[in-house]
């Protein structure tokens, strides 16, 4: 077995992506020093600060509106203040877990021992895939590519006042502009491009895996064959849910805000949307098992159906349908029933499979740190007065 084939790297499968390789190309964030902490800070400092200096530039200078305009411009701190930070500590808590998940698949033995060598070669699929240079290529260029479209074909009259260089002369962009553009912008978009390069990693692995013949187990107390584990995924996307509600959500507030249409309504409709999307994006990749669920079950009630059906029958012979021998044992004395009250239970849980391997709890989660931002948004409009009345009203 090479270093590569290693059942350990399992647990750092989805340790890469733009922009891990570029930083761990650099030296100081490896992948025993991966420093969330800092590099969350490093974003801020690089995202946000630089355009809060240049918008309190504009206020010494007396452009005193720019420097109001940044600071009522919700969806810029949402994106570089909030967003961006947590995209980076959100590596913390999905890449560990999701490698977990990966592991527990030998370590349970799903993966059976003589299935394992065409295993490795799928986990050496995703390896190679993840260590692509020409993916962090990409989210770079990508990401810089957006920007330059942003300048080159949105004036900066159509965005908030902060964005314009001159009073007189409104197709200018300020320094602030500028730095958003060429630094702020292209370090969420990366960001967001290794998230989204991470889920289809993640979507791939779980595709590749359910190729392979497992070994599943209908009657398995988690109700779907031993396989539930993989919906505890959902939880570990809950920060980069969370991310895209703040950034859709303070966008939306934003809007409101500069006297746009659609109010309450219109943040109704995008946390609907937004919710939608988010879930599909997650959950989508666990029903690559349905097809193994579907046939496990119905060899499940087929085989514990048969088996059922037998114990039944020689239950009922023993003890119902032939005369009993005054000297023979109390049936309350005996383990026949309690034996098969057991069995009955156990072909119930196979009867029951699920066939998808989606945790509820997990959903709901996923569901909730979506909504969030929206739910905080939600209140941002609300009076405080119209607040506290109805909490007045709750204990009264």
């Amino acid at each position: 077995m090479t270093p590569r084939d290693d059942p350990r790297d399992d647990a750092r499968l989805f340790d890469g992506g733009p922009p891990l390789g570029l930083l761990r190309l650099w030296g100081r964030f490896g992948h025993h020093r991966p420093r969330f902490w800092r590099r969350a800070l490093v974003i801020v400092c690089l995202g946000w600060l630089p355009l809060l200096a240049f918008a309190a530039l504009a206020l010494a200078n007396g452009q005193d509106g720019v420097w109001r305009a940044f600071l009522r411009d919700a969806s810029v701190h949402a994106r570089s203040l909030v967003a961006a930070p947590l995209l980076v500590l959100a590596e913390a808590i999905c890449i560990p877990r999701l490698g977990a998940l990966a592991s527990t698949f030998c370590e349970r033995g799903i993966v059976p021992a003589a299935v394992v060598p065409a295993y490795r070669v799928a986990v050496n699929r995703i390896q190679r895939l993840r260590d692509s240079w020409f993916v962090e290529a990409f989210a770079v260029l990508a990401a810089y590519l957006a920007a330059l479209l942003i300048v080159r074909y949105v004036p900066a009259s159509f965005l908030p006042d902060w964005h314009r260089g001159d009073a007189n002369a409104p197709l200018a962009r300020s320094l602030a502009s500028w730095w958003h553009a060429m630094v702020s912008l292209p370090l969420l978009l990366v960001l967001v491009v290794g998230w989204v390069w991470r889920l289809f990693l993640w979507a791939r692995y779980l595709w590749l895996v359910s190729r392979l013949p497992l070994r599943l187990l209908a009657p398995h107390p988690d109700g779907a064959a031993g396989l539930m584990f993989v919906g505890y995924s959902l939880r570990a996307f809950t920060l980069p849910a969370a991310a895209a509600g703040a950034v859709v959500a303070a966008t939306a507030l934003a809007h409101i805000w500069a006297g746009g249409a659609g109010g309450p309504e219109m943040l109704a409709r995008l946390a609907l949307v937004t919710i939608i999307i988010v879930l599909v994006a997650c959950v989508a990749p666990l029903l690559a098992f349905s097809g193994q669920l579907l046939h496990n079950w119905q060899r499940g009630t087929v085989d514990y159906g048969a088996l059922v059906q037998r114990v039944g029958v020689a239950l009922e012979d023993k003890w119902m349908r032939r005369p009993q021998d005054p000297s023979a044992t109390d049936p309350l004395s005996t383990g026949d029933f309690s034996a098969a009250t057991d069995l009955f239970q156990t072909a119930d849980k196979a009867f029951s499979q699920r066939l998808t391997a989606i945790d509820l709890r997990s959903l709901l989660a996923l569901t909730g740190a979506t909504a969030l931002p929206f739910g905080l948004v939600a209140l941002a409009l609300v009076p405080f007065d119209q607040v506290l009345q109805q909490l007045v009203g709750l204990f009264l």
